[in-house]
């Protein structure tokens, strides 16, 4: 008899089934809500990734983890190897000669390498032909 009568009321629109429904938007409102923070947060995450830089120097200084490269226009920079393979940065010694691209992550001031290359400083950079 009692289930009858609650299963008529909420029917019938009295002041039960109006707090169930205002509950269940509250929480329809909620998850939405929470939902477009989440992707707001993600996209502006993927927009603020920092510019890539290139840079020339020698190697002062490698270990598995950091390198510590002298710059061709005066300075040093550490980079940060923990995304590089280890196959590649086992190639480069002190005192080669590399380039290197990477970022900086902030509020960090290391550079992060994604790709470090060993070059020759006498390798010319202008073509022949633009001299």
């Amino acid at each position: 008899m009692k289930r009858v009568t609650a299963v008529l009321q909420r029917e019938s629109g009295d002041h039960l089934s109006r707090k169930s429904f205002l509950k269940r938007t509250k929480s329809h409102l909620r998850l939405m809500l929470g939902g477009l923070l989440l992707a707001l947060v993600w996209a502006s995450s993927i927009g603020a990734q920092e510019p890539l830089l290139r840079f020339g120097g020698r190697v002062t200084y490698v270990s598995p983890q950091e390198m510590l490269i002298a710059l061709d226009t005066g300075g040093v920079v550490m980079l940060d190897l923990a995304r590089m393979p280890q196959g590649e940065t086992r190639q480069i010694a002190q005192h080669d000669y590399v380039t290197v691209i990477g970022f900086i992550r902030r509020p960090s001031h290391r550079v992060i390498a994604t790709s470090i290359q060993r070059a020759s400083p006498w390798v010319p950079t202008t073509p022949p032909w633009a001299l």
